[in-house]
């Protein structure tokens, strides 16, 4: 199991798209720096402005923790479709081009075959949602320096920095498990779409029509959030309360792992009766 994964993730670096995806991260998120450095401070100044009329705001508004919150709102869309570009095809890709076929010929089981795809998936989420941190924190930090986070949802939460390395540590590690669900809902696509595009595009509509579906929550769909993944990608917010909701984190984490563990067993059982050879 251990070489199949080692012979995945060697796969994974080969590809092009791997690294694309990571530079497509970096340009958007140095995009987002590039517009907060230029016109941030304004926006903010006219967003914020009634609070001067009742609170006395003091210290830098636009700070780094401020501006890499902002950047995790990348979680909703656009991060979800870079890791489906890369792990929307692990399999559909060799099922397409026949190599499929040759892994074949070993006498490997194709429990471990699956298995190899989805944890391959996930190593590639790790290093991408690492690379998300650094550069979303450190160099956010250099730029517009430090001070407490202030930011409205949900009313106004006001957290002190000392308390910011923290959240920002559980928001990208919630991050990661989100991603990874969708790096395992692509994989198994794959393995129903025998077109690379295609299965990349199912995922991807998949999670569009949940971005919508939790957009017309409020009013249509009141008591069906739960269902939809995006509502479980957005949870991340949670940290960022002044008072933290532990227990809906928990019950997300719960409904995360449970959707990606259907998943797999999904992929499992779909190549263990695919017929390689139509």
């Amino acid at each position: 199991m251990i070489e199949l994964l080692r012979f995945e993730c060697i796969k994974l670096i080969h590809r092009r798209r791997t690294f694309l995806s990571i530079g497509l991260m970096l340009v958007l998120v140095c995009l987002i720096f590039w517009g907060l450095k230029s016109e941030g401070i304004n926006a903010f100044a006219f967003i914020f402005q009634s609070l001067d009329k009742n609170f006395e705001v003091q210290g830098n508004i636009l700070n780094g923790y401020l501006t890499s919150f902002l950047i995790l709102n990348t979680l909703w869309i656009h991060i979800p479709i870079l890791i489906t570009i890369v792990t929307g095809d692990l399999f559909s890709s060799e099922l397409e081009n026949g190599t499929i076929r040759i892994l074949m010929t070993r006498p490997i089981n194709r429990s471990r075959i699956a298995l190899s795809k989805h944890f391959a998936a996930v190593v590639f989420v790790f290093f991408f949602i690492i690379c998300y941190a650094i550069i979303s924190i450190i160099p956010a930090l250099v730029l517009f320096g430090k001070g407490d986070l202030l930011v409205a949802f949900n009313g106004l939460q006001i957290i002190e920095e000392s308390q910011l390395p923290l959240r920002f540590l559980g928001a990208f590690a919630f991050a990661f498990l989100a991603m990874s669900t969708v790096a395992i809902l692509s994989v198994t696509v794959s393995f129903f779409a025998r077109k690379s595009l295609v299965s990349i595009l199912i995922t991807l509509g998949f999670i569009i029509i949940s971005t919508l579906l939790q957009t017309l929550s409020a009013s249509l769909f009141r008591g069906w959030e739960f269902f939809l993944i995006t509502h479980h990608f957005s949870q991340w917010q949670l940290f960022f309360y002044t008072d933290i909701d532990y227990a809906a984190i928990a019950n997300s984490t719960i409904w995360l792992f449970s959707f990606s563990i259907v998943c797999i067993v999904i992929s499992i059982i779909r190549f263990k009766f695919l017929k390689i050879t139509e």
